[in-house]
C-alpha cells in the first residue's frame, strides 16, 4: 500500500501539475487575448462575482478591476515562465512573467517584464478568474 502511494506521488502528481499548467496557461492566454481585443463580454463572463485583485495602489473589487482593464490599450505582449500549484480539478494558482506594451489613460507605460499571479476556480464546470496580483506601479 505504501509502495503504491509513493509510486503515485512520484508519477501522478507531476502529471497533475503539468495538466494544471497547461489548463492555466490556456485560461490566462485567452484572458489576455480578450483584454487586448476589448472583448468585454468575454472578460466579464470569466470574472467571478467575488473576484479580487491587488495592485501597488491597493485592492480592487470585480467592478474596480473591470474599470481598470477597460482603460488598457495593449499593442503587444509576451507571457513566459508559467508555473502552477493547486493542480486540483477545481483550483489553479498560476504565476507567470509578462512583457507588455500598454497604454493606460493615454499614458504609455514602460515595457518591461513583470511577474503576475492569477487564481482560477472551476465553478459548476466553468473556469472563473477569482484573484489576480499585479505589483507593477500603475505610473512607472
Amino acid at each position: 500500500m505504501l509502495k503504491t502511494f509513493i509510486l503515485c506521488m512520484l508519477t501522478c502528481f507531476p502529471l497533475a501539475l503539468n495538466a494544471a499548467v497547461s489548463e492555466g496557461e490556456g485560461l490566462e492566454n485567452q484572458m489576455w487575448v480578450d483584454i487586448k481585443a476589448h472583448n468585454w463580454v468575454a472578460v466579464q463572463s470569466k470574472l467571478a462575482p467575488y473576484f479580487q485583485s491587488i495592485h501597488t495602489d491597493g485592492a480592487r473589487t470585480r467592478e474596480q478591476e473591470l474599470a481598470l482593464i477597460k482603460q488598457l490599450n495593449i499593442s503587444d505582449y509576451t507571457i513566459s515562465d508559467f508555473q502552477a500549484t493547486g493542480g486540483t480539478q477545481s483550483t489553479i494558482i498560476l504565476t507567470y512573467n509578462i512583457t507588455i506594451s500598454e497604454t493606460i489613460d493615454k499614458e504609455r507605460l514602460v515595457q518591461k517584464t513583470s511577474p503576475r499571479m492569477s487564481v482560477w476556480q472551476n465553478i459548476n464546470g466553468v473556469w472563473q478568474w477569482i484573484a489576480h496580483a499585479n505589483l507593477v506601479p500603475v505610473s512607472q
